[in-house]
């Protein structure tokens, strides 16, 4: 949100330099906090990431965005909290609130392939194999921004 005085309050339309900067931490934080969930994970908190790789495969099937959208979040949340650095969790809780409205417009693009990273994710976390949660996670994380930027270089040409 943009205040100016005299004019009120609006809508802040990031460039796509501030996206792309944005997305650059995510990935970050991201890449960090899976490949320590790798060590730290409760079978609690990998059964919790099972049950939203489910929820977001079938938000996906009925392309109920708001869902998928959600189970996105909240996903990557987990794997933030099985970390176990709560630093690391609050520093990516706030990312993540500017983060979300970049993910709506690629979120039926990415698709079912979006919950097969994070499928396979789970899977090298419940392994304990951090060096493969690490590249998984930033690849997914460079995956995403592509797809935003190809969405957006496409939408910006179309006009």
């Amino acid at each position: 949100m943009d205040l100016r005085p005299g004019y009120g309050a609006f809508v802040h339309t990031p460039t796509e330099s501030e996206a792309d900067q944005l997305l650059a931490v995510r990935a970050l934080l991201e890449t960090e906090s899976a490949r320590l969930a790798a060590e730290n994970a409760s079978d609690e908190q990998i059964g919790l990431l099972r049950d939203l790789v489910s929820a977001g495969y079938t938000a996906t099937q009925r392309a109920d965005i708001d869902v998928v959208v959600q189970a996105n979040a909240d996903f990557h949340r987990t794997v933030t909290e099985a970390s176990g650095n709560r630093v690391l969790a609050e520093l990516a809780a706030q990312v993540d609130r500017r983060v979300r409205w970049y993910y709506a417009p690629v979120a039926h693009v990415r698709g079912a392939a979006s919950w097969d990273e994070h499928a396979a994710l789970v899977d090298v976390i419940e392994n304990r194999d951090a060096d493969a949660a690490l590249r998984l996670m930033n690849e997914h994380t460079e995956r995403t921004r592509r797809t935003y930027h190809e969405q957006v270089d496409g939408a910006d040409s179309d006009s």
